[in-house]
């Protein structure tokens, strides 16, 4: 996706699983956002992610929340998000800590669904979480 003024828009994101093969599990993201530079909406789509290993497979749809933190790993136990209303999805950058942890702390926190990122400098290929 094209690198965007991230500050200035509000997001709405899909997820949805249209197959499951046998080994992975690809993750399709729709993405919505309102542009305010160009006064449109806007629309992307791409097959970048896997679900988790025992990852519940289905579609999720809310407003993105992000970690409101220093960082954006969510692994300090008080992270709170940007988004809490209901129906919302967590978005939460990868990094020192497991998968789960976030997981567990975004749903604690009300998330309908987690989507775990690669930070640019990190490479944008997916890690499979193992954890149950």
């Amino acid at each position: 996706m094209k690198e965007k003024n991230k500050s200035s828009y509000s997001c709405l994101l899909v997820v949805a699983v249209l197959f499951r093969a046998a080994e992975t599990v690809p993750a399709y993201v729709n993405l919505f956002y309102f542009n305010i530079t160009s006064n449109s909406t806007v629309t992307e789509q791409c097959e970048c992610g896997e679900f988790g290993v025992n990852s519940p497979l289905g579609t999720a749809s809310g407003l993105v929340g992000i970690p409101k933190s220093a960082n954006l790993q969510a692994c300090d136990s008080h992270t709170e998000f940007t988004v809490t209303e209901a129906p919302w999805i967590a978005l939460i950058e990868r990094g020192n800590c497991r998968f789960s942890e976030k997981i567990h702390l975004a749903a604690k926190k009300g998330a309908e669904a987690v989507v775990i990122y690669n930070a640019p400098e990190s490479g944008s290929y997916p890690i499979r979480m193992a954890h149950s």
